[in-house]
């Protein structure tokens, strides 16, 4: 799956090169890009023996699903092919309320922070109608930035109290199908991968969305 890339890249190569010959309304552009995503509760299927110890300090499901904001900028190599870059900006859930045992017993307030994604992807836009196209998205994501949070870990023989630091951070595949009509876009696609921090094992970790786009202007 990493090498998801690379494979588009070749695969579109030769409709590129015919693109650059068959119209170039939009080729060279730059456009400011804007608009809501929500992500629908991920899917994947593990027994509670794969979590992983920071698992246990969140909910899997909250973190990963809700509503952000995209914001970004999409180049026009041709009037066909595009390459974007965009993040996503959400207020979500970092480390969940939880009961902890010290000298007394305690709970520790949930921890909410703004979180980030980076997104870099391609597009080919099918011309079907008059006043509109299809469009598929393939691309890279870095999920969760700003998810570090200290653990405290008490050594084996009870002598000692130590703290670590971890995160929430992956890296995952992104794909889409959309619909663009003057700049307007609808599509609905997921995030893909089988390597996160929720497991201790490859485990399939899947990111369904639905998300709105506009082209705010040319810059």
């Amino acid at each position: 799956m990493k090498y998801i890339l690379f494979v588009v890249l070749i695969y579109f190569l030769p409709i590129q090169l015919w693109s650059q010959q068959n119209g170039s309304e939009r080729k060279g552009q730059f456009y400011f890009i804007l608009g809501p995503e929500y992500r629908i509760t991920p899917i994947y299927s593990v027994l509670s023996s794969t979590l992983s110890n920071e698992a246990i300090y969140t909910n899997v499901d909250k973190q990963n699903a809700g509503l952000n904001l995209n914001v970004g900028i999409e180049y026009f190599v041709s009037n066909n092919l595009s390459i974007s870059f965009s993040n996503a900006f959400r207020y979500d859930l970092v480390i969940s309320e939880f009961t902890e045992i010290t000298g007394d017993f305690g709970a520790k307030e949930a921890n909410y922070r703004l979180l980030l994604d980076y997104n870099i992807s391609l597009s080919y836009y099918f011309k079907i109608f008059d006043k509109g196209e299809f469009f598929v998205n393939v691309g890279a994501s870095l999920m969760n930035r700003n998810t570090d949070f200290s653990i405290k870990e008490t050594s084996s023989d009870g002598t000692g109290i130590g703290y670590y630091i971890s995160d929430y951070h992956y890296s995952a595949n992104k794909f889409s199908l959309g619909y663009n009509t003057n700049g307007k876009k609808l599509y609905l696609g997921a995030f893909l991968t089988n390597q996160s921090p929720y497991f201790n094992e490859n485990v399939l970790f899947l990111v369904p969305h639905i998300g709105l786009s506009f082209d705010i202007s040319k810059l």
